[in-house]
């Protein structure tokens, strides 16, 4: 099996590891202070810190051998998952990502912008290491997903499922959001 880590690098989040390795001018895993691990799952923390949009290319450049793995979905329904999961569609549209500035993201054309400009962004930096990196797109809707990624990392099919598929309670206010990060 696979060694991987899902948002927590050890006693910290991925993303302030990562952000602090980068800004130190470091390979971007160098502070995360954990080691053997075959994958890096969600290290963002939220619309807030999403590493993997404003430092791609510190992450892209800075890792050796990576595999990337790219999701898709239908925008509508993404939109529609954001926006009833919490308040994160208001904290996506309070936040100033690369390439989604702070108030924008109202309404699915401008995610859905937003979203394709960056799959075109990682598109191009990993193709600007040929030979070093990988890059997976996966549609996460398909039903035969479990199966392309049993085919592609040897996992058992049985293992890919739907989460957070359900609303979910405790929303915390843009305004605290903010004063935190």
């Amino acid at each position: 099996g696979y060694k991987s880590v899902h948002w927590r690098c050890g006693e910290r989040y991925c993303s302030e590891c990562i952000r602090e390795a980068i800004q130190a001018g470091l390979p971007p895993f160098s502070k995360c202070n954990i080691t053997d691990i075959d994958s890096y799952a969600q290290i963002d923390r939220g619309p807030e810190n999403l590493v993997q949009v404003n430092y791609l290319n510190e992450i892209v450049g800075g890792v050796p051998n990576a595999t990337f793995i790219l999701t898709f979905r239908n925008m509508t329904n993404w939109y529609k998952s954001m926006s009833n999961f919490n308040n994160l569609r208001q904290r996506f549209e309070a936040a100033n990502i690369t390439g989604l500035p702070k108030g924008v993201g109202r309404n699915v054309s401008e995610f859905s912008h937003f979203y394709c400009e960056y799959v075109k962004r990682v598109r191009e930096e990993v193709a600007k290491y040929p030979g070093r990196h990988e890059l997976i797109e996966i549609d996460i809707e398909d039903p035969t997903v479990g199966w392309q990624m049993e085919e592609v990392f040897g996992t058992n099919h049985a293992c890919w499922d739907k989460k957070n598929a359900a609303k979910h309670n405790g929303t915390v206010s843009v305004d605290e959001l903010q004063r935190r990060y």
